[in-house]
């Protein structure tokens, strides 16, 4: 969609006295530019991609449980294979479709006490506490290495 800004602009200028009278600031624009046909079609094209985006997040929703359904049947079919390997006491089944093979279990570590672990033993992970740098630079604090900025304007719809 095409906006003219620089027509908008230049009729916004004309009715600076009227900037005040809402209605008839826009009605008046609306009257030199059909503003209001564009803003409606934004309004209508907005609502759209809302529900759009609603309707692929509850599909993702779906997909994922259908994910993880999948991996629990994966799970299920390769525990099968396996009762039917101890059962018959084998190692290796040949197969048309694939050659199934029972492998030794993996080692793993299980931890029963975290705190009796040395601290060498730990993963130390350092990020920054966004929330307190805000704070101290809101207060007048100076951080090296952090300054505090103010993001560009934003727009508010409410739908009626």
């Amino acid at each position: 969609m095409q906006i003219d800004t620089a027509t908008l602009t230049y009729i916004s200028e004309l009715l600076e006295d009227y900037r005040d009278d809402l209605d008839t600031f826009w009605d008046t624009l609306d009257g030199e530019t059909n503003i209001m046909d564009q803003v409606g079609a934004i309004l209508l094209s907005m609502n759209e991609a809302k529900a759009s985006a609603q309707a692929n997040k509850e599909l993702a929703e779906m997909y994922s449980s259908r994910k993880t359904m999948m991996e629990e049947r994966h799970k299920s079919l390769a525990k099968a294979l396996k009762t039917i390997m101890l059962s018959t006491g084998q190692t290796k089944i040949p197969h048309a479709l694939g050659t199934v093979s029972l492998r030794p279990g993996v080692q793993s570590v299980v931890i029963d006490d975290e705190t009796k672990l040395p601290s060498q033993l730990f993963k130390v992970t350092r990020t920054p506490d966004k929330s307190a740098i805000k704070a101290a630079l809101q207060e007048g604090n100076e951080i090296e290495g952090a300054t505090l900025v103010t993001g560009s304007q934003s727009v508010s719809v409410r739908m009626k």
